[in-house]
């Protein structure tokens, strides 16, 4: 379902941030980008916050080893518990994909403090398929990838994890976005990867299908845009480099989504602590307008673009230090502040 409003370039977050506390993340989370508030994740605070283990927690011979820093599967006790998400799959028993306070520690936070009376959508995100399969592997290190079961296994867990997440979110807004992170999505492309293009949709699919609010999908890299316009996601965030290539080559596929009602999110903040401490608000503006100028010399609508577009950072905030993630929240918001006021946008 789309979003009941216009986003116009609203700042939106990816999630995950490099606090140890909920309550600071969330606190920082809400005032530079509270009113589409998503809930912070926190990879520093423990091994299980890390996206890969706390995507998965729960599956079928997972083991998770927090001192040595790796998870896996244990193929044997794959094959026994299995039919336990089988069942719980078939019958939408979201709940056994639950996630507890010490998993989701943000997550947990915004449910018992809400969301603030400015929300207008609160956003959650779950690693991809894709993205899982290619970096769990067995006891023998061989990635599930290769495995077809348990590759269908990972799908249908991501599934009901998205369907429980989003469950637990509505208790704090009506409206949701639920996003799918696929950062490795680029792999596809490459000559090993043993899946094509129609499997791989498939595969992400079976997760969108879980989510009942705006369907919204991140990638990075080098990937064919146009492709995921095709599916059903809603909402397909990406870097503003992704955009610009598309739309000097391939502008009427980006014209032809935003005319279905899709939406962007233009991922213009750096995420890098060296590129935060050259970046400033007026830098990154100007950036964003050189990529407006590309679209309309391609055709393209600049004032539908940017009433369907929202403003994120170019990847996950959570391997940076604190103050460079604080300084990424502050551009994010000036930027969007300084795009809104150049163009009325309300």
């Amino acid at each position: 379902m789309p979003l009941p409003f216009q986003p116009a370039c609203l700042p939106l977050l990816l999630g995950a941030l490099p606090h140890r506390s909920a309550a600071q993340a969330l606190d920082v989370s809400r005032r530079h980008a509270g009113v589409l508030l998503a809930w912070p994740q926190l990879p520093q605070r423990s091994f299980r916050e890390q996206c890969l283990v706390q995507s998965m927690i729960g599956f079928p011979g997972l083991v998770v080893d927090a001192a040595a820093h790796r998870v896996y599967v244990d193929r044997n006790e794959a094959e026994r518990q299995i039919d336990t998400l089988m069942l719980a799959y078939l019958e939408h028993t979201v709940s056994y994909a639950a996630l507890g306070a010490d998993d989701a520690a943000g997550l947990a936070e915004m449910v018992r403090v809400g969301g603030g009376r400015d929300l207008r959508a609160v956003k959650g995100q779950i690693l991809g398929p894709i993205s899982v399969a290619l970096q769990l592997t067995d006891e023998h290190e061989q990635p599930l990838i290769y495995d077809d079961m348990l590759f269908d296994a990972i799908a249908q867990m991501l599934r009901l994890r998205v369907a429980w997440q989003e469950l637990r979110l509505s208790e704090i807004a009506p409206t949701t976005i639920m996003c799918i992170d696929e950062p490795l999505l680029e792999a596809t492309t490459l000559p090993f990867f043993p899946h094509d293009w129609d499997r791989v949709v498939g595969q992400i699919e079976e997760v969108l299908a879980g989510i009942n609010g705006c369907r919204a999908l991140y990638t990075c890299g080098t990937v064919d845009l146009r492709r995921l316009m095709q599916t059903s996601v809603e909402l397909l965030i990406a870097d503003s480099a992704a955009y610009w290539r598309l739309s000097e080559s391939e502008g009427e596929e980006l014209i032809a989504f935003l005319d279905r009602g899709g939406m962007v999110g233009v991922g213009i903040v750096p995420a890098t602590a060296e590129q935060l401490a050259q970046a400033s608000v007026e830098s990154l503006f100007d950036e964003f307008i050189a990529f407006l100028r590309v679209l309309e010399s391609q055709g393209g609508a600049r004032d539908r673009f940017l009433q369907q577009a929202l403003i994120t950072p170019e990847q996950s905030l959570g391997v940076l230090d604190i103050a460079s993630a604080e300084r990424a929240l502050q551009l994010l918001a000036g930027v969007s502040r300084r795009i809104r006021e150049e163009f009325a946008l309300t």
